[in-house]
């Protein structure tokens, strides 16, 4: 547990201007913004091998297997196991653009239509339990909070809601039990649109020779620029080029550059004498961490629809309001 950690507090602000367009018509629109500062993040194991930052990225030590296809214990403190760490270093940011359209109930017809575009930025979205969110990688690293900088798990870029209410008009000159059948109908609806939340690309395994014995052991790959990461065929073409969702044709694996390349442990890298020797794929970097980010993937929006049909009833015996809703 971080021993003198700085404050955490959250300022937060907003401001709407209201508006009537019309009788029983108004309209607003809103800014609304929250800023977080030492923010928790906790992980399972901080007990780690620790990178060095240089103009590729992040990059691990140079520790390439051995004949037995062993590594350096190059951990922080080798004598111990995994040691599971909390501390307040990172921070998260949320700003949205709201929009409001209300009409009550006037000439048997109700309205009410939401839009928000939103931002939430952080660190690490999780609390106390690392995997709040199912789409979430459960801990970063806590060394260097500017790695996952990024869309929260929760992020939400655009949200719309559109309610409505409408009492089906009947003649008044209608009476008798054509009146009982088609007097007292009620049609109503909520449509809710959502963007998709996010997801990040991984490369499993411990390529990057973190060492640890908690969630941290991934990389990331590279992002090609150009290339779209979502398939947006993908339901109409699964297979080809694309497999499902995720356009697999945009990423790399992490390349060497001219200045890291001789630290640089090639991916699929075995030494000779080891019982598969491999001289790995040229020009890959396993110990370097990609540049695709995290959430860099966002996944498909979400698209539902209630519809209700209500029937009222008048019991006049009761009283001249009471009514009866099927």
């Amino acid at each position: 547990m971080e021993p003198n950690p700085k404050r955490n507090y959250v300022e937060q602000w907003n401001m709407n201007v209201q508006r009537e367009i019309a009788p029983n018509l108004t309209a607003t629109v809103g800014y609304i913004g929250s800023h977080g500062v030492h923010m928790l993040i906790r992980g399972d194991d901080g007990n780690m091998v620790l990178p060095t930052k240089t103009s590729a990225g992040y990059l691990w030590p140079y520790n390439p297997p051995n004949a037995a296809g062993q590594t350096k214990d190059l951990r922080v403190n080798p004598n111990f196991g995994g040691i599971r760490f909390m501390s307040f270093g990172t921070s998260a940011s949320y700003e949205a653009l709201q929009l409001n359209v209300q009409k009550r109930m006037s000439h048997g017809f109700q309205f009410g239509g939401s839009y928000t575009y939103s931002k939430a930025m952080d660190d690490s979205s999780a609390t106390i339990a690392g995997d709040a969110f199912s789409n979430s990688v459960t801990s970063w690293f806590w060394f260097a909070p500017d790695i996952s900088h990024a869309p929260s798990d929760f992020d939400v870029r655009h949200s719309s809601a559109i309610n409505g209410i409408w009492q089906v008009p009947v003649s008044p000159s209608l009476h008798g039990p054509a009146a009982a059948v088609l007097r007292g109908w009620e049609l109503g609806g909520v449509l809710k649109m959502n963007s998709g939340i996010p997801t990040t690309p991984l490369i499993g395994g411990d390529p990057l020779g973190v060492q640890n014995s908690g969630s941290d052991a991934f990389s990331i790959p590279n992002r090609i620029p150009g290339r779209d990461p979502v398939n947006h065929n993908f339901k109409s073409n699964p297979g080809g080029v694309f497999l499902g969702y995720i356009n697999y044709n945009a990423f790399e694996l992490p390349k060497a550059t001219p200045e890291i390349a001789s630290q640089c442990v090639p991916f699929g890298f075995s030494p000779a004498g080891s019982r598969n020797p491999n001289p790995g794929i040229p020009g890959t970097c396993s110990n370097l961490i990609g540049n695709a980010g995290r959430n860099s993937i966002v996944g498909p929006g979400l698209f539902n629809l209630d519809f209700s049909t209500h029937k009222d009833f008048a019991v006049p015996k009761i009283s001249e309001s009471f009514k009866v809703q099927f």
